[in-house]
Parts: structure tokens; C-alpha cells; sequence
């Protein structure tokens, strides 16, 4: 019997070729996308649960109160908190420390290379699962001056045979600062950790040159915790909560845990509450899959349905000689599933050739040999149980026909579920619809960011990492740079401008209320920013190396002028941290950090020689300016690389994520549109042949061929009106959710909806012009024929 099915369902097939390709290659794309798809949320989805003690692993967290009810939730935590929890808490096995990410230079003889690591506690390699492959994990880290490397390091320090090299034990000289010995050697870290790193330092020696850090109130370190085996995460969180805030005066900050395997998908907080973060992308994508599945489910069926006629005398034949409804929607079905089979090895066939496309489209790294049997069997369910639903209607539809109806004339034309059909394609394109808005908005945003005036002036200025005698040098360093040919201006700050991390609530001035706890951040930067940077003064004056002053003085940007509630802040006596100075000038707003957040009240202090040198190029004269800077770092520090990199580029790479969900979008919502075509060509081909005589009879009465194809067409743009109408509410709730991310966004008008409503109606008419024209023109004789 089932061979026989398979047999019936093949030559059905091959008898119909074009149909079935149009079939196939639809399922096929909608396939394809879909699993390209549930790769890109799988490896989302992993990211940090590859720790053999996940369950247990956690961050500790805190939400900081601010004045006017601001609630900021932060990673950062005072480092005397980690002591106290494992001395005090028997629920936890393990408290370890973690700095930021720090980009340092690492020479080993005659080669230096600038790396990015962290310091971490003793602990680290114990409760973080980053396999080992020379070493001691449990022991790497005990000692101060230890250092433990990546494989990639390990490589370009001691050569491709370093495996059986004595690499424990070698020196390695940190930032051209001391001599670290290396104690261990472990695996690159895996793609799906958030926590990236090509080098381990032990926090000890982070602590010991920074005093501050042994303060309750100064919050610089992260802090992850291993619970033992029973405890539980939630009372541990309850019980910590008040840790700080029994230390502390003055600001509030309530503790918490979270675990460690949520820290990727769940990290954007709103006022103390958990709002979501990636873990919104993968919902999002994951309703795009399941929408281009549906759209080639429909597609599927209303091309079954379409030539529902040339099937009926096969169906009337079968059941004469007995076939029962039953065994004939069996056979229909059968034929779902084979074009779904078919379709599926098409799709796996895009897979594999288009997964190192889908790689460099997303910035992930999928390997096919890493894909398990199980990704691929989950895949041929997808196919089996999409060929079943998109077959389970036509089956039972084509079925049901009437024996005597279909055997009574040589043509049988069913009537009735027309309705159904077009109810089926304005929901495809009402799906449709909604990822053309998405990526119309997802589009004009990132215009909208990449344009926006942001208070400074990033382009044509370079950044460069400087170190060793170019920063201890820096006045004789800059004073040669700036006889450079195309260097228009030199500075330097502790940070990165556009990305400004370290704050406090420790500036004072005078009539500061006491209960006032704004937050205030904090830039450091060399004399000339102001002027470099092209930064607007809004009042007083830029910092001046005529002024010795300058030294504990500051500048503040306009929203710190309104906190401080001072119609004229310049004068104002102020303190940080116990220095005490004067504000000289007020800036213009600029942003400090990225257009999802507004911008904050800034201090910017003086410190000349900082590690991240920022260089002004003259216009046109890039490889000049680039050249001179290269041979003057040389002169300063021959064994230091020259790295550098635009602005322009740093600032498009803190929008990268929304930039590559912008791209995803935008190739979905093509493919999605193009397999709704193949359902819209469906119903257009099934309205043509139910409308053959009426076309030919009209066309005998003087009717000429466009006044033809404006009858066939009409009717679709009135289907695709209905999807617009259906599409856009839900298009704008869901685009003015996913905007309220962004603190800057643009508004959303109608502009927006007009495009993807114009968009779809020149698609949906052309798609449909190919059978009104071929019907409008056809020979009225044999339209006329009798049955």
C-alpha cells in the first residue's frame, strides 16, 4: 500500500513538473530560512551553558538607587564583598573577582602583541569551565605575578610546536610593566561565552595598584559566585540583598543574584526590573521562522487547491472503483509529505552551501561538522510536520469532490472555498507586511544613528593605544605628532569618549543638597579634547595649559549644569574624592554612551598622558597622517604594535548587534515576500481558470486585453488592502516596542506604513499581470469550446 501511495504521489508530481517546482522551491526557501534561522537561536540560546557547574554559577548584581527615584542596575560591586560572602555565607562554595576587559601589550622577546584579558581570582579556572591544556587550573592563579594565556597566544609567542615547548615558566612581560611567568595554557574561548579572553591575570595585582578598590562604597569589580550543591539561588539573593547598604551611607544599593547562564539572553533592566535583552531577538526570530513557514504552508495549499480541476476526474475514477475518502486524502496527504521530503533535501542543500554565507551575514561561527544528529532530525521534522500541515487541506478538500458531479461533464470546476483561499494569501501578506515595516523602521533607525549629530565630531579621527615611553613621554610624543604632515590635532583620555563606564556620586558642590545622590560621569582627558574632538563650549573655557589650576579644575556638560541646579556653574566651586577645584567651562551635550541611553550628567578632568591616544586627520590626507603617526610611535617605542582604528568604525561596531538583526530582516522579509508571490501566482492561476469562459465571452463582446487584466488584478490589490489593514496596527505596536530601547529613535510615521503598503501592491500586481495577461490574450475559441 505504501509503496503504491509513494508510486501515485511521484508520478502526480513529475505529470504537473511546473506546479510541483513552484511547490517545492517555495517549501524549499521557507525551509531553508527556518533552519537557518533555529541555527542562529540555537547558538544564542548556548551562550554560557557549556560550565559543568552552570546550575550553580551566578553574578552578583545590585541595584543602585539615585536621586528622583532612579534605579540603575549594575555589575558592579565592591571588592570586600567577595571575602565576606565566602567567609560568612556557608551557601557559597566560591566567590571569585573579575575585572573589566583590559587591552594590554604582551612581549615575549622580541615580539609584542596587544591583547585583551582580565584579572580574575584564584578560583576563576575551578568554577568556569575554560579546559586547560598546559597547567593547573586550580593552582594557575595563586601566585602574583602568574599569567595564564590562550592557546592563540601561546602559538604566536613560542611558535606552532609550543605544545612541546617549556612554555610553563616563561616570561612574559606585562604592558611593559613587569615580568608575569606563565602558568597555564588553556583552550580558545568558545564563541558562546560572554566572557571573552585571551589572557588571565590574578586580581591580586589588579588590587595592590589600586587602593580604592579595598573601599565598601567603590563598586570596580564583577563578582561570580558558586553555590554548593542544595542551596538555593533565591534565598542566598534575599538574604544578601542588604550586604552594602549595612556598610554604607548615603546611596543605596540592594544586592541580588543572577544566574550565570541568563547573563547573555536577560540583561537589560529598567528601573530595578528585569526587562529582557537578546532573549527579545530570539522571540523575534523565532516568529519570523514560524511566519515563513506558515507563508509556504499557505502557498502550498492554495496552489494544491488551484488545480484542484485537473484532478477531479482522477478522483472520480478512484472512487467509482471503490477508493474511499479516507484512502484518497492518505494519498494526498502522502503527496505532501514526498514534496516536503523533496523540499527538505533542497533546504539542506542550502544549508550546507550557504552556511558560510549565514557565518560572515552574523558574526557567528556554525560549523556543519559540528551539527548533531539530532539538529538534523529535529530539521526532517520540521519538513514532515509542515508537508502534513500544509497537505492536511487539500487532502481532505480534494477528498471530499462528488463522484457523479465530477463524472457527470468533461470539465468539473469546484466551486466554494474561493473565499478561503483569499482569506489564506491576506494573511500572507499580512505576515509579509509586517517584516517589510520591521525592516523599513529596523533601517531608517540605524540611518537615523548613523547620522545623527552627537555632539562631537568622530569623523576623520584616529584612536590608538599608546604605552611605554610614548605615555611616559606623552608631552615630547605629541609636540612630534603634531609636526606631522594631515594631523590636524592630538589628545588623549583614559577611555573611550563614546563609551564612558566609570562614575560616581562624589561630587560635591557648593549648596548640594546631602540627600542628593545624582550620578555624575566621570572622563578623563589631555588638554586639547575640547578642540579635537570639535566638541561645542556652551560657557567659560576649554582646559589651558597656562592655568597650573587646571589640574584639579573640571569641565561639565549641560545635563551635569542642570543637575547641579546652577543658572551659572562656571566659577563653582567643586570636590571630587577629596580634590578640590572650580568648574571652568561648560560643553555642549554630546553622547557618552549609545543611543539607547539618555545622555547622563558628565564631569571631564584633566589628566594628560593617557593610554588612548585620539588624532584629528586633515581631510584627505588618511595614508599621509597614518604614516607619519606609525613612524613617531616607532621612534617612541620600536617593539609596540600600531593598532588603530576610526571612530567612525568603534561607533558603528557598538551598534553591530542591531546591524546584523537589521540585515537578517531585511533578507527575510525578501524571501518571505517571494514565497507569498508563489501563493499569491496560486490563486491568481485558480481565479484565471474558473473565469476562462467569462474572459472569453468578454473578450468576444469587445472587451480589450488591459480592461481584462485590470478585472483579474483588481481583485488582488483589494486583498492586499485588507493585509495592509490587518498589518499595520500590529506593525506599529511591535516597531514602537522594539524602538523604546533606544533613548534617541526616530518617530514613526506614516511615511513607514506607505512604503511597505506601495511595496507590496507593485509586488502583488506583478506577480498576478503574468496570468491576467496570458488569459486576456488567449484564443476566445477555445475558451468558448463546449466541455
Amino acid at each position: 500500500m505504501l509503496k503504491s501511495y509513494v508510486k501515485t504521489a511521484s508520478r502526480a508530481l513529475w505529470r504537473q513538473k511546473g506546479y510541483s517546482a513552484i511547490n517545492i522551491t517555495g517549501l524549499a526557501v521557507g525551509l531553508a530560512c527556518s533552519f537557518f534561522i533555529l541555527l542562529w537561536i540555537q547558538d544564542e540560546v548556548r551562550h554560557d551553558r557549556f560550565h559543568e557547574s552552570g546550575e550553580q554559577l551566578h553574578r552578583v548584581m545590585r541595584h543602585a538607587h539615585f536621586g528622583a527615584g532612579e534605579v540603575v542596575t549594575e555589575t558592579a560591586v565592591p571588592m570586600p564583598l567577595a571575602e565576606e560572602l565566602e567567609t560568612t555565607y556557608p551557601e557559597v562554595e566560591h566567590a571569585v573577582l573579575m575585572s573589566w576587559p583590559w587591552e594590554f601589550l604582551l612581549a615575549q622577546e622580541h615580539q609584542s602583541i596587544r591583547y585583551e584579558g582580565r584579572y580574575a581570582g584564584p578560583a576563576f579556572f575551578e568554577i568556569f569551565s575554560y579546559p586547560f591544556l598546559l597547567g593547573d587550573p586550580a593552582t594557575a592563579l595563586d601566585r602574583p605575578d602568574a599569567i595564564t594565556i590562550s592557546e592563540t597566544a601561546a602559538e604566536a609567542f613560542f611558535g606552532p610546536d609550543w605544545r612541546s615547548a617549556e612554555v610553563i615558566g616563561q616570561s612574559v612581560r606585562v604592558d611593559d610593566r613587569y615580568e608575569a611567568t606563565v602558568t597555564g595554557v588553556f583552550e580558545r574561548v568558545p564563541t558562546y561565552s560572554s566572557l571573552q579572553f585571551d589572557f588571565i591575570l590574578p586580581v591580586e595585582e589588579f588590587i595592590q595598584r589600586n587602593e580604592w578598590t579595598g573601599y565598601w562604597d567603590n563598586n570596580g569589580l564583577r563578582l561570580f559566585v558558586q553555590l554548593r550543591e542544595g542551596a538555593d539561588a533565591e534565598a542566598v539573593s534575599a538574604k544578601m540583598l542588604n550586604m552594602v547598604n549595612e556598610r554604607t551611607e548615603g546611596l543605596r544599593s540592594d544586592l541580588f543574584l543572577q544566574p550565570v547562564e541568563d547573563m547573555y539572553l536577560y540583561s537589560s533592566f529598567e528601573n530595578g526590573e528585569l526587562v529582557g535583552g537578546r532573549i527579545d531577538y530570539v522571540r523575534i526570530f523565532s516568529l519570523v521562522a514560524v511566519f515563513l513557514l506558515v507563508i509556504a504552508c499557505i502557498n502550498f495549499t492554495n496552489l494544491a487547491t488551484a488545480r484542484s480541476a485537473q484532478r477531479a476526474r482522477e478522483i472520480g475514477v478512484r472512487k467509482a472503483i471503490g477508493a474511499s475518502q479516507g484512502s484518497l486524502a492518505w494519498q494526498f496527504l502522502g503527496e505532501s509529505v514526498l514534496t516536503a521530503l523533496v523540499a527538505f533535501v533542497l533546504a539542506a542543500a542550502l544549508v550546507v552551501l550557504g552556511v558560510g554565507g549565514f557565518n560572515e551575514l552574523t558574526g557567528k561561527a556554525v560549523s556543519l561538522g559540528a551539527l548533531q544528529g539530532g539538529t538534523w532530525l529535529l530539521f526532517l521534522g520540521i519538513a514532515v510536520g509542515t508537508g502534513l500541515l500544509a497537505g492536511a487541506y487539500p487532502a481532505l478538500y480534494l477528498s471530499s469532490f462528488n463522484t457523479i458531479k465530477v463524472l457527470r461533464s468533461l470539465s468539473f470546476k469546484p466551486q466554494g472555498r474561493v473565499g478561503l483561499r483569499r482569506v489564506l494569501v491576506v494573511f500572507q501578506f499580512a505576515l509579509s507586511m509586517l517584516l517589510i515595516i520591521g525592516t523599513v523602521t529596523v533601517h531608517n533607525q540605524l540611518d537615523f544613528i548613523r547620522t545623527k549629530n552627537i555632539g562631537l565630531d568622530r569623523s576623520h579621527v584616529v584612536s590608538v593605544p599608546i604605552g611605554g615611553n610614548a605615555q611616559l613621554q606623552y608631552a615630547a610624543f605629541k609636540a612630534q605628532l603634531l609636526e606631522q604632515p594631515g594631523i590636524e590635532g592630538v589628545t588623549s583620555t583614559a577611555g573611550n569618549p563614546l563609551s564612558v563606564t566609570s562614575s560616581t556620586t562624589s561630587f560635591n558642590w557648593a549648596g548640594k543638597a546631602e540627600e542628593d545622590q545624582t550620578l555624575f560621569h566621570l572622563l578623563w582627558t589631555d588638554h586639547d579634547f575640547v578642540e579635537t574632538m570639535n566638541v561645542q563650549l556652551a560657557a567659560g573655557r576649554d582646559f589651558s595649559e597656562d592655568f597650573a589650576t587646571d589640574s584639579t579644575n573640571v569641565l561639565i556638560n549641560e545635563t551635569a549644569a542642570r543637575a547641579m541646579g546652577l543658572e551659572d556653574p562656571v566659577g563653582a566651586a567643586i570636590s571630587i574624592w577629596g580634590r578640590e577645584g572650580q568648574v571652568v567651562g561648560v560643553v555642549e551635550d554630546f553622547h557618552m554612551t549609545s543611543l539607547h541611553d539618555a545622555i547622563e550628567p558628565t564631569v571631564i578632568r584633566l589628566e594628560p598622558a593617557n593610554p588612548s591616544l585620539y588624532v584629528r586627520i586633515e581631510s584627505g590626507r588618511t595614508a599621509e597622517a597614518l604614516e607619519g603617526l606609525e613612524r613617531v610611535l616607532a621612534s617612541f617605542d620600536p617593539a609596540y604594535p600600531f593598532n588603530h582604528q576610526f571612530m567612525d568604525d568603534a561607533y558603528e561596531q557598538m551598534y553591530q548587534s542591531e546591524l546584523r538583526v537589521g540585515t537578517l530582516v531585511n533578507v527575510f522579509a525578501i524571501l518571505a515576500v517571494l514565497v507569498a508571490c508563489l501563493g499569491l501566482f496560486g490563486l491568481a492561476s485558480f481565479t484565471a481558470e474558473q473565469r476562462t469562459k467569462e474572459i472569453g465571452i468578454r473578450k468576444v463582446l469587445g472587451a480589450t486585453v488591459p480592461q481584462l487584466m485590470g478585472l483579474l488584478s483588481g481583485q488582488f490589490v483589494g486583498l492586499v488592502g485588507v493585509a495592509f489593514v490587518l498589518a499595520a496596527p500590529v506593525g506599529f505596536y511591535a516597531m514602537r516596542a522594539w524602538l523604546t530601547q533606544f533613548a534617541y529613535r526616530i518617530e514613526l510615521g506614516a511615511v513607514v506604513f506607505l512604503v511597505a503598503g506601495l511595496a507590496v501592491v507593485a509586488i502583488a500586481w506583478t506577480t498576478v499581470s503574468y496570468q491576467a495577461y496570458r488569459k486576456a490574450t488567449a484564443n476566445p475559441v477555445h475558451a468558448l469550446k463546449a466541455d
